[in-house]
């Protein structure tokens, strides 16, 4: 199937350009963009053509009038061909529209149907009058017409239709024993020209609905493509750039969403800072790229720490990560907390090039945690839940590195045991 994407804004130019020229271009699209082209247009199609087809069927029984002022015995077959025959079989192909058939079944039922009701009037009117046989000649140029340029039937279709409807006028005028041989010659001249007038305006007509439609879809496309370069800027503009984690612009905006949340269901917010220990020793020991490395390492550990899609991570600054985890409270941030310094623990140090020395066995990469919860009131602010996080995390600093601590007051000061 077609999709949004660069390669078939290509497509669609290509073909913008081929259908554009002045030269006889067949008007099929390749494959995938011929069926979005059905898929998208067939429905409104369908409602014109049916309008359309329920209009030639009122037209085509309203010529009863007409024969009604005729000998009884034409009426009485007018009757039975119109009424009984055509116009039943014409009903089935319109109620069809309705339930939006394919291509194929839509415009070769409707071919057919527009030719069953050209033959029937030549067969009703043959030999019937001279001024009968010459008016008949305009009943072919109307159904030509009605084909070919009211309801506008695909190219192939429409070609059909007219090569089908010659045919039945070459036969009449075969039979026919009241036109003379220069009025048929005349009338044959006069059908094949209209004819061909006619297929030229039809090719027109489609190609002029094609290219609407490409145009059309070159908008949608390059709407689509600014929408998805939009999307990658903003992106981009909300993560950081080493870690792929939210940076701290994203954190802002999304702490204000959760703190707002929280104080409208009046449930619990629980913070999470992380910071790696010894940070500045490690990236001495083993430069600054090898820092990168652990702090990335660390991101990815931090993201499976997580629990369901709402917790929310974010690089905070330096060597320092946010746990954000709405709807949580103290006793679960703590699981948090210390599922990610145990995880660090054990896979936080990655491999060492050997041209950088052996390991400093002194140096390890771990963090600290400081976990904060509140359930946020209007005489709180923001501002409070993250000062008190952060004194957890100098508690931890403070009492040996490598351990999570809650804010002064909250149910538990210190765990480092394993969950």
């Amino acid at each position: 199937m077609l999709t949004n994407s660069p390669e078939q804004s290509e497509v669609v130019d290509r073909q913008i350009k081929r259908l554009s020229g002045l030269r006889f271009k067949w008007l099929a699209f390749p494959s995938d963009l011929e069926r979005r082209f059905e898929k998208e247009t067939a429905h409104r199609r369908s409602r014109r053509l049916w309008f359309e087809a329920l209009l030639a069927i009122l037209l085509f029984d309203f010529f009863l009038i007409a024969d009604h002022y005729g000998p009884h015995e034409q009426f009485r077959r007018a009757f039975v061909i119109r009424l009984l025959i055509v116009t039943p079989i014409c009903l089935l192909i319109h109620a069809s529209l309705l339930r939006m058939p394919n291509r194929l079944w839509r415009e070769s039922s409707l071919a057919t149907g527009v030719c069953l009701a050209g033959l029937a009037q030549l067969y009703l009117e043959l030999n019937r009058s001279r001024v009968a046989s010459a008016y008949v000649q305009m009943t072919v140029l109307a159904v030509i017409l009605f084909a070919n340029i009211v309801m506008r039937l695909r190219l192939p279709y429409a070609i059909a239709t007219s090569f089908v409807m010659l045919c039945g006028d070459a036969v009449f005028l075969w039979k026919d024993h009241m036109l003379k041989t220069e009025d048929k010659i005349f009338g044959v001249g006069m059908v094949v020209g209209a004819t061909a007038l006619t297929l030229v305006a039809n090719y027109n007509a489609c190609r002029e609905e094609r290219l609407s439609y490409l145009l059309h879809l070159r908008g949608e496309l390059l709407v689509a493509d600014l929408n998805r370069l939009n999307a990658q800027l903003l992106r981009k503009s909300e993560s950081d750039a080493l870690t792929g984690l939210a940076n701290r612009r994203s954190f802002d905006t999304q702490y204000a969403e959760l703190w707002r949340a929280a104080l409208t269901t009046a449930g619990p917010l629980s913070v999470v800072i992380v910071d790696v220990d010894y940070f500045k020793r490690l990236n001495d020991r083993y430069g600054h790229l090898y820092g990168d490395e652990v702090l990335k390492r660390i991101a990815s550990l931090l993201q499976q720490a997580l629990r369901v899609k709402d917790d929310y991570a974010a690089r905070f600054g330096g060597e320092e990560f946010i746990i954000l985890l709405p709807r949580t409270p103290e006793s679960a941030a703590i699981q948090v907390a210390e599922r990610l310094r145990k995880m660090v623990e054990l896979a936080g140090f990655p491999a060492i090039d050997p041209a950088q020395g052996p390991y400093d066995l002194s140096i390890r990469a771990t963090v600290s945690c400081g976990v904060a919860c509140a359930y946020p009131t209007v005489r709180d602010t923001p501002e409070q839940l993250l000062e008190a996080a952060d004194k957890a995390l100098y508690q931890a600093k403070a009492e040996g590195r490598n351990r999570v601590c809650c804010a002064p007051g909250n149910e538990a000061a210190d765990l480092t045991r394993p969950i």
